[in-house]
């Protein structure tokens, strides 16, 4: 193999060293071509047609990758790659899973035929689509430079996609044993699409990945768990950790992709995997990036328990302090490099610290971390619910999830004559109340206002036809949806759940959705509130666009605006001229509350 990058052999044995918890590796993820001086005389293509041929026709993204690399700054340990993702999670794909090119990204939505059975159909087109792609890079490569390991993904995150994150969550708790076999099947299928690929992809044993552009002299796989922010330590341990370890066991390097602050407290299970490599660390939308001193600890924590780590976003300001005060052992930073003056910069300082080794030892971090660990307890008010002592089991029944009790006593209650309203206000409402906090307190997570949403709505289904005509039936009417080139909805369900059950009539129009459906739903409906939600920091600016065609239909002040979503925030909310803005579902209820002139 012949690379176009000089000192490959050098940036080899820092990998080799970082694999081992030693050592600095210097690098970005993707690349930069502004100012650099191309390696070869490769033409770029002509631009493609339409997002099909963009993402899925192999030819055309093979000849695009050469003229990219071939263009791309390969400094430092920047790695000569071609990024072949077929968007994050395409073993969902070759599931199974239905494919749609973005503008930056591929989608990949749930498979519509979908029966709880995992099967590998080796003729699926979008198992042949993955093959051919590699081949397709690996023949243009021509040795110049590594084909990277699509992002497969595996477990949790690929069912999500295939059959929704609902489902998946509400699994846990009413079919976990066929969760767990679901798991292991999954995890049967990973390891005979990814030897395939390798086999593909492979320079002799040595291959590249292509998220993170990271490389290893073997086998390695990036792993993950996204949807783990949604679920309890306990059940992290019984769904994801088994599999993660069989990976670990089977794959010679392997790094977990730790996404965002809402999947920290999965890190000892982590640290418990002693085949797992490394842990990257992504904070997430919102937060301060991967040189921040906001993440010292977590870095200390990971490397104290004895795994490499990756940074990511690092910017050449925040390089010195981050390697003073964790070290420069086991330490890969994924940069954000602008132009090569800027990588040349960041290797005079790495350099500092690459003759000598690390000043914090192993045993220092270990200290730091048991003298930072504080005990916290967290109070679970009470949920006894005050009132008619037969309701009493409807308030337990939807705090607990448990649908059938929930609509037995509902049903009893209307047989003896008990006010709808009483049962939706005094037992209903409360009882969502008590799951919220309990949500926003950590001793309840995403499965359980699952579970609990639909209890309530099963009991509140009997109460529905008894409602009819009651000028009280709601205490508002709200509108929700997420934003037009989004196709995210777990978060808008949770509100719409949330809302729902402490009183307000929900009508949600789904993902994907246009400046004229929410107008049209708004006026049709007559709402107090819309809602919208993003979780795109590319989408969330539509949410601007949706509320200049309120003001154009005339009927801006005639409705209140929330927003939420993670890349949302208050300042945002403000600058765009919305009414409220929640970071959570249960706080949701309380803005919409307030925006009804409710109290909280």
């Amino acid at each position: 193999m012949e690379t176009w990058k000089t000192n490959l052999d050098e940036t080899k044995k820092r990998y080799i060293d970082w694999w081992n918890h030693k050592g600095i590796i210097l690098n970005m993820w993707e690349h930069f071509q502004e100012g650099v001086k191309p390696h070869a005389d490769i033409p770029a293509p002509s631009p493609a047609k339409d997002l099909n041929q963009k993402w899925f026709d192999p030819q055309w993204r093979a000849e695009y990758l050469d003229w990219y690399v071939a263009h791309s700054s390969l400094k430092a340990d920047i790695l000569p790659v071609a990024n072949t993702q077929l968007g994050p999670g395409s073993l969902a794909a070759i599931l199974g899973g239905v494919f749609e090119g973005g503008e930056d990204t591929i989608w990949i939505h749930p498979d519509p035929d979908f029966n709880d059975e995992i099967v590998f159909n080796p003729e699926h087109p979008n198992w042949i689509l993955h093959k051919e792609l590699l081949k397709a890079c690996k023949a243009k490569a021509n040795g110049h430079y590594y084909v990277g390991m699509p992002d497969l993904m595996e477990g949790l995150d690929v069912l999500a996609a295939l059959k929704g994150t609902d489902k998946v969550l509400l699994d846990t708790v009413m079919q976990p044993e066929v969760l767990e076999q679901q798991m292991q099947q999954i995890n049967d299928i990973y390891f005979k699409v990814f030897d395939e690929l390798y086999d593909i992809i492979r320079e002799g044993d040595e291959m590249a990945f292509c998220y993170f552009s990271s490389w290893a002299p073997g086998k390695m796989s990036k792993l993950q768990s996204d949807i783990s922010t949604m679920i309890s330590e306990d059940d992290y341990r019984r769904f994801v950790q088994p599999f993660i370890r069989e990976q670990c066991q089977k794959i010679d390097y392997t790094l977990y992709h730790l996404d965002g602050v809402g999947a920290m407290h999965h890190l000892p299970a982590l640290l418990e995997i002693e085949e797992l490599n490394a842990i990257q660390w992504t904070p997430g939308v919102g937060e301060p990036q991967g040189g921040s001193p906001k993440w010292y600890d977590l870095y200390k924590k990971i490397l104290a328990g004895g795994k490499s780590i990756m940074a990511c976003w690092v910017t050449l300001d925040e390089l010195k302090p981050l390697l003073d005060n964790i070290g420069a052992d086991g330490v890969h930073l994924e940069m954000d490099f602008h132009n090569e003056r800027e990588v040349e910069q960041a290797m005079r300082i790495v350099e500092e610290y690459s003759s000598s080794s690390s000043d914090v030892s192993k045993e220092d971090l270990l200290k730091e971390e048991a003298a930072a660990t504080k005990q916290e307890t967290i109070v679970v008010k009470d949920s006894a619910a005050a009132g008619n002592e037969a309701l009493k089991p409807l308030f337990n029944a939807i705090v607990d999830g448990k649908l059938e009790p929930a609509i037995e006593v509902t049903k009893k209650a209307i047989a003896e004559g008990v006010q709808p309203q009483e049962i939706i206000n005094n037992y209903m409402i409360k009882a969502m109340g008590e799951v919220g906090q309990r949500f926003q307190d950590g001793k309840a997570f995403v499965p359980q206002l699952l579970m609990a949403g639909r209890a309530m709505k099963g009991a509140l289904e009997l109460l529905k036809p008894l409602l009819q005509g009651s000028a009280s039936t709601t205490i508002g009417k709200v509108v929700i949806g997420t934003v037009k080139g989004d196709l995210h909805d777990i978060g808008k369900n949770l509100v719409a759940s949330m809302l729902e059950g402490c009183g307000f009539e929900v009508i949600n129009i789904g993902i994907d959705v246009s400046c004229d459906k929410f107008v049209e739903e708004v006026k049709k409906n007559k709402a107090d509130i819309l809602c919208m939600s993003a979780l795109l920091t590319t989408t969330m600016t539509y949410m601007q666009e949706v509320i200049n065609a309120l003001e154009a239909a005339g009927i801006r002040h005639q409705v209140k605006v929330m927003i939420g979503g993670a890349p949302v925030s208050q300042g945002f909310a403000d600058e765009i001229g919305a009414d409220g803005y929640s970071d959570n579902a249960n706080t949701a209820v309380a803005v919409a509350k307030e925006l009804m002139g409710l109290h909280k």
